[in-house]
């Protein structure tokens, strides 16, 4: 051990052979790091000299090296176990890393932690041993941490439970980390879930593809188990203000459309009593401008209620009321509701009702909802002077609805896109849109137990499809 220290050339460490060695050892608060030789039966000791000698990074040496070993020592304060004889070559690791760590060690042990606890963190790892050091080292955050061995059951979980943070190993049989970031990434529940790869690869090449991957964080095998620490914490915080910040600014939104709401619709009465009271003593442009000024209200008030929904629905507010209704009369009122806009544009509305059932259990303002939204916006993005379908019929199970026009249309990879939030080509096809219309639509059809489908081909066509079960279910 001498003759090791003496090699290192380095002052800041410090070999014992023993834990009573160091008993009265003059300097020692002044070294960086202690090393002791152990055989794992004094650890008591070990542990009351770790308390007395917190500002000590404290290693163990040993030939008996062990998964309970090694996770008994770190429960006493321990932060390196290594194997006996030492290799220089871990000396000199320190030596070189030891100036560039001590700030973030300070910096770890005043961030505080308590905002994450109960967090959900799932730890991805084929060697047991390493997802033990990492829940011993996470324990102490409170975390709701979830351990895979096998990452192809992770994979799974992804898709049916919804995490603050993945702790993924790179290289596992079956299935990689980088593969396994990729199913995460399209997941509907964890797609911008924070990622962090730790593996024992350091090239710049594996490193750079973990960030490609949308990796926050790529931590190298061994770690500093106070670095790491500080970084799970920081981003966990740092994700938790993000959501915090991001709750504040729906609820405010929310506010804002809610009071919105009665003046729009009081704007609309008033619109309509003129044209229905005083509309003969109007000239044709004044009538015009009338009819246009209640378009744009009953856009506005579209907008509004379909905001008010989207909150509705994430937070479970809505509850549907379903009643037996006529589907005809249901299709019939939305195109009478429309006729304004697609006169303006020249457009067509023709309905096909090729199926013999009427009455369908529904919520029948939701259900209406649906359908107002799909042709508002196939008469806004369709070509002038065509015509939209609105195509009805039914196989042994569903209650099929097609609407279909014949305009821009869009182009995408994977054409359920455009029922995501926010999702909008107002910019493209230089119209007004925020993206809300086919996201709130979609929740009122899975609401339903059904199903929609979006087809579209820029120039040509657009089609959207859904379905409604004919079987009855019970009323909400």
């Amino acid at each position: 051990m001498k003759n090791l220290l003496s090699s290192s050339g380095n002052q800041d460490i410090v070999f014992a052979n023993s834990v009573k060695e160091l008993q009265n050892l003059k300097g020692l608060q002044d070294k960086r790091l202690c090393i002791i030789k152990t055989d794992f039966k004094d650890l008591k000791e070990i542990q009351s000299f770790c308390k007395l000698n917190s500002g000590i990074e404290i290693w163990l040496a040993s030939r008996d090296i062990s998964r309970q070993n090694v996770i008994n020592a770190n429960n006493c304060g321990v932060k390196n176990v290594i194997e006996y004889p030492i290799r220089k070559e871990i000396i000199k690791d320190f030596i070189n890393k030891s100036s560039k760590t001590n700030k973030l060690d300070i910096i770890s042990s005043n961030i505080k932690c308590e905002n994450i606890k109960g967090l959900n963190v799932m730890i991805v790892d084929d060697n047991p041993f390493n997802c033990d050091l990492l829940k011993e080292m996470l324990k102490s955050f409170g975390l709701n941490l979830k351990i895979y061995i096998k990452p192809k059951e992770a994979a799974k979980a992804v898709e049916h439970e919804k995490f603050d943070l993945f702790l993924l190993d790179i290289m596992m049989p079956d299935m990689s980390g980088y593969e396994l970031a990729e199913i995460i990434q399209k997941s509907k529940l964890n797609f911008d879930t924070p990622i962090i790869f730790i593996s024992a690869l350091s090239d710049a090449e594996n490193k750079i593809k973990g960030f490609n991957l949308g990796s926050y964080i790529y931590i190298e095998k061994p770690f500093n188990v106070k670095v790491v620490k500080s970084q799970i914490c920081s981003l966990l915080n740092a994700c938790r203000e993000n959501a915090n910040r991001s709750k504040e600014t729906d609820t405010y939104l929310a506010m804002l459309t809610h009071d919105m709401k009665g003046p729009v619709l009081a704007e609309n009465s008033a619109l309509k009593l003129l044209l229905a009271n005083y509309s003969k003593n109007m000239n044709e442009e004044q009538l015009e401008i009338l009819q246009n000024m209640l378009n744009s209200n009953e856009y506005l008030g579209d907008l509004v209620v379909n905001v008010l929904n989207k909150y509705k629905y994430e937070n479970g507010r809505i509850k549907l009321n379903k009643q037996i209704n006529s589907f005809k009369k249901l299709v019939t009122e939305c195109c009478e509701q429309v006729k304004y806009l697609a006169f303006e544009r020249n457009i067509g509305i023709k309905i096909t009702y090729n199926s013999k059932v009427d009455n369908i259990l529904c919520d029948y303002n939701e259900i209406k909802r649906v359908m107002h939204n799909l042709l508002t916006n196939a008469i806004k993005y369709s070509f002038k002077n065509t015509n939209i379908s609105v195509n009805i019929q039914n196989n042994k199970k569903n209650l099929i609805i097609t609407v279909k026009n014949s305009g821009l249309g869009v182009s995408l990879k994977n054409p359920d896109d455009v029922f995501d939030k926010f999702i909008s080509f107002a910019k493209q096809h230089k119209s007004i849109n925020i993206g809300l219309g086919l996201y709130i639509s979609k929740q009122i059809i899975s609401a339903h137990n059904g199903t929609v489908k979006f087809e579209s081909i820029p120039d040509k066509y657009t089609t959207v499809t859904f379905t409604l079960p004919l079987k009855k279910t019970p009323v909400l």
